[in-house]
């Protein structure tokens, strides 16, 4: 984490202190409340020192743990009811006083914690934006490296035609790989902005899958991988038709990539009444391996590198699933229970659910 996020101003709460630091903190609480408690009772009817009992409470809550607030709050409560008791303020003000000891305590906790999950959420987001900068930036530096040094080496020694027409060839694939990367890297940063969808149209699911089953059924075929649908439901989405176009472009192309030659892949629409629809993608493949399970739908997150490079992929698909998905106020999650491959399911609420005929 970097030292900007890890400095925090002199008026955030409970920064980091070592245990001799917060015993000093404790023992000044404390000792405050001691000569609350003597200037009371030497002084009857002494209309300033409740304010000190309120402040000590304050310091506590705002400076120390909580156990230790805890105490010092319990202390000055205390303290009003001896000073009560022994008659050195009045019946009145040992309520009134007693009231604003426990509301400061409370008010000052629940502040504290606000500003502190504030703070942390702050801190993960900048970790987070941190990570995907540098991740982004090593995406996008390989094809650039790779274009530079093809082209570098085509200037300096003489090609044939042949020669120069791979090493054109190898730039437009690099060049290809660095738009799709741009491009994948806008989606996720118009998700995280919260402007993914840029127009809403009524959508039958059914519609948007076969479309996805008929683009994508050729190209398994010529891996020697088996596609089949199974729609039995019909449901009408308010949101996106391309995004959703793109989300099942993506699943399908994972699932088919992955299943080897002979092996199978599966598309289902299911309906989940009362307004709920089911897309599962079911693949053949190798499955994923447990530790990266809770991860594959992270960013730059891969299940196999190997393949990520051969096929230039830069481990953003399932993001950007993920992404349309809750743009769509949906669901998207990898069933752990299923063996034999991987099954991808998606929820979307419809306005409209029906079997098919």
């Amino acid at each position: 984490m970097s030292s900007a996020i890890k400095r925090r101003d002199a008026f955030s709460p409970r920064q980091p202190a070592p245990l001799f630091g917060r015993l000093i903190l404790f023992l000044g609480c404390v000792a405050m409340l001691a000569v609350v408690l003597v200037i009371e009772i030497a002084v009857p009817n002494n209309p300033t020192l409740g304010g000190m009992l309120l402040l000590a409470v304050l310091f506590a809550t705002w400076l120390l743990p909580t156990p230790y607030a805890a105490v010092i709050t319990a202390a000055a409560v205390l303290i009003t009811m001896i000073t009560a008791l022994t008659g050195a303020i009045d019946p009145l003000t040992a309520k009134f006083q007693f009231v604003a000891v426990v509301v400061t305590a409370c008010l000052s906790e629940l502040t504290v914690r606000s500003l502190m999950a504030r703070d942390r959420a702050q801190m993960a987001t900048a970790d987070q934006l941190r990570r995907f900068t540098a991740d982004a930036a090593h995406e996008l530096r390989n094809p650039l490296s790779a274009l530079q040094s093809d082209l570098e080496i085509t200037l300096l020694q003489p090609r044939t035609p042949d020669e120069l027409t791979a090493t054109v060839k190898l730039a437009l694939k690099n060049t290809r790989r660095l738009v799709k990367i741009s491009e994948s890297l806008l989606t996720l940063s118009r998700g995280d902005a919260g402007g993914l969808i840029t127009s809403i149209s009524r959508i039958d699911i059914t519609d948007v899958l076969e479309e996805a089953f008929a683009r994508w059924e050729g190209h398994a075929i010529t891996l020697g991988v088996v596609l089949t649908e199974q729609l039995d439901c019909e449901g009408v989405i308010e949101g996106d038709a391309l995004l959703l176009g793109r989300l099942f472009d993506n699943l399908l192309e994972n699932a088919i990539s992955y299943t080897p030659r002979g092996g199978s892949v599966a598309v289902a629409l299911t309906p989940l009444p009362p307004a709920t629809c089911v897309v599962s993608i079911t693949d053949s493949g190798p499955g994923i391996p447990a530790p990266l399970r809770p991860l594959i739908f992270e960013r730059f997150s891969r299940g196999d590198s190997s393949r990520s490079r051969k096929t230039g992929g830069a481990g953003l698909g399932l993001a950007i699933c993920a992404a349309i998905v809750s743009a769509h106020k949906g669901t998207i999650t990898l069933d752990d229970e299923y063996v034999g491959g991987t099954r991808i399911i998606v929820r979307l609420p419809v306005t409209r659910l029906s079997g098919r005929v």
